[in-house]
């Protein structure tokens, strides 16, 4: 691969960082073809379901009405997160060695979150009502109505993060990918590398990675009132619930982000970019979350088996020793006691350092935490308050069908992604190239004082939106103002990178008579003002000599 600028010779850093962009075989072609075949029976039972109903995922009888889908919901926002954490942290707290694993943990966050908002759509059967009656007609004291907020704001904001971080690499590509060129100089929307854009991309994307944390916690914490709120449902009413999702969904993120590093790095060649010892660190800070994650499960087991009320006693003693004990016990000791086991072996042994004994213990990990969210979801369904006969509980194949799809929807899009755009990013010493060739849109200009006044407006206007939709929560309509404050705040970090201050020149002189300003005519007409000295008579300063005259000449 060479760059389109007429060198023979590429950076090989830059040629292995942009491998899947210059190098597409016959074996990704066949995966692909594989998955949309796969994707076809899923869109054969989405549309039974929107036609038929819930009734042919085994969801119209008396039992549960949440069943693996509502799991997979909770599953998949838990990987998006820590997706963005690992990519946050690395940019505050400068982690060089998981430097090449930031961008993979961006756009693993963004498909796994669009992957999550397929399934809550699919999952309420209707996605038009969905939409109406959420967002134009949600009350704020609604929990669901809490997470369409607070997701709305992470997708876009991770988003906006994703975009601004890759701006620059974006740019880079369209000179060493000549294939897709007009696809990344349209992408790069004017971008011109230089000194005063790197600073302000870098200073704008710091803050955007200091403030999308907090909203990461927030979009779990919600699930977690999801169910922590419901005191009619034994099981979940509990004040940990929120703090515990979180946990669980850094430890779900976190061994997602070891098996999705480990199957990139064996198939393109970035095994010097990921190196055993990241892995080694991901494994240690791995099985420390999974000591705390028993931690706060011993703490749930505990409350609920000591002196809990009979409904809660009930759901637990169905969950340890009734019908869902082996499914429990299984998972308790080999997604949780086992991989911590493996995991303390190796970090505590510096000679130990095995990607495949990592990749073990996170496979194991994320198996158990998908069916740990299964177990909180379906048992509670199976002791209602009312006398009637319950239904088991049995996924049945168009549920599987849905859930299948939802996964493999999202391994086709990290697939396309990570074949269009660069995924490592890429050296800052590497020139790009900004001529009119290279260069499909302008970049946009401002003035200075015209770009803080737009900014300062944006702010505002964002704010009192989300202010006056908050203040006016009862009326219809209520969401759409406050989502629209959040899409405006959300578009301040773009108008700050987008938007270039015009740099201040000399105005133009019209062409005519010179002008001449007026401290220059004042100074000419005091000099012209002053009378000439008398022949003969010398005049004198303060603190001069007074000049020799010379003699008269006689006649």
């Amino acid at each position: 691969m060479t760059p389109h600028d007429g060198r023979s010779s590429a950076n090989p850093q830059i040629e292995q960082a942009l491998a899947p962009l210059t190098r597409t075989t016959w074996r990704f072609y066949a995966f692909a073809g594989v998955l949309l075949s796969i994707l076809a029976v899923w869109a054969y039972f989405v549309v039974q379901q929107t036609l038929v109903g819930h009734g042919v995922q085994g969801l119209g009888t008396r039992g549960a009405i949440w069943g693996i889908i509502v799991a997979n919901i909770v599953y998949l926002i838990g990987i998006s997160h820590v997706g963005i954490a690992i990519s946050a942290s690395v940019r505050i707290m400068r982690l060089e060695r998981y430097q090449p694993l930031a961008r993979i943990a961006e756009i693993v966050t963004l498909v796994a979150m669009t992957a999550a908002v397929m399934n809550i759509a699919l999952d309420v059967g209707r996605p038009d009502r969905f939409i109406v009656n959420v967002i134009l007609r949600g009350q704020i004291h609604a929990p669901f109505v809490w997470s369409c907020t607070v997701i709305t704001w992470y997708v876009v904001g991770s988003s906006v993060y994703l975009y601004l971080a890759m701006r620059r690499d974006i740019c880079l590509a369209a000179n060493y990918v000549p294939r897709r060129r007009w696809l990344y100089r349209l992408l790069a929307i004017g971008y011109q590398d230089t000194p005063e854009s790197r600073e302000r991309h870098e200073r704008t994307v710091w803050w955007c990675a200091v403030i999308i944390l907090p909203i990461m916690v927030s979009v779990h914490s919600v699930y977690g009132f999801v169910f922590g709120l419901q005191s009619g449902r034994p099981g979940w009413f509990n004040p940990i619930m929120a703090p515990y999702f979180v946990l669980g969904a850094i430890l779900t993120g976190f061994s997602a982000m070891i098996i999705v590093a480990a199957v990139v790095r064996n198939i393109f060649p970035w095994k010097e970019m990921l190196k055993p010892r990241m892995f080694k660190g991901l494994g240690i800070f791995l099985g420390f979350i999974t000591w705390l994650y028993m931690y706060f499960l011993f703490s749930e087991l505990l409350t609920g088996q000591y002196n809990a009320p009979h409904a809660d006693r009930a759901v637990w003693d169905d969950v340890l020793w009734g019908h869902w004990a082996p499914l429990t016990w299984a998972t308790f000791i080999f997604s949780f006691f086992i991989p911590f086991a493996i995991l303390f072996i190796q970090g505590a042994n510096h000679r130990i350092c095995s990607i495949p004994l990592t990749v073990v213990a996170a496979v194991f990990s994320n198996v158990g935490l998908w069916i740990m969210r299964y177990l909180i979801v379906v048992p509670s369904f199976y002791h209602p308050h009312l006398p009637y006969r319950i239904t088991p509980y049995s996924p049945t194949f168009a549920e599987w069908a849905v859930l299948v799809g939802t996964l493999v929807f999202g391994i086709l899009f990290f697939g396309v992604l990570i074949k269009i755009l660069p995924v490592i990013e890429l050296p800052h010493n590497v020139p790009i190239r900004t001529d009119r060739r290279f260069v499909f849109m302008p970049r946009i200009t401002i003035r200075r004082n015209h770009k803080r006044l737009l900014l300062a407006a944006t702010a505002a206007g964002g704010i009192g939106m989300m202010i006056f939709g908050f203040s006016t929560w009862q009326a219809d309509y209520a969401p759409v103002k406050w989502l629209t404050g959040i899409l405006m705040l959300c578009s301040i970090p773009l108008e700050i990178c987008l938007l270039t201050p015009r740099e201040e020149t000399a105005r133009p002189q019209r062409p005519g008579a010179p002008r001449v300003s007026v401290q220059r005519y004042l100074a000419t007409s005091v000099q012209c003002r002053v009378p000439a000295p008398r022949l003969g008579v010398a005049s004198v300063t303060r603190g001069s000599r007074p000049p020799v005259l010379a003699p008269r000449a006689h006649l």
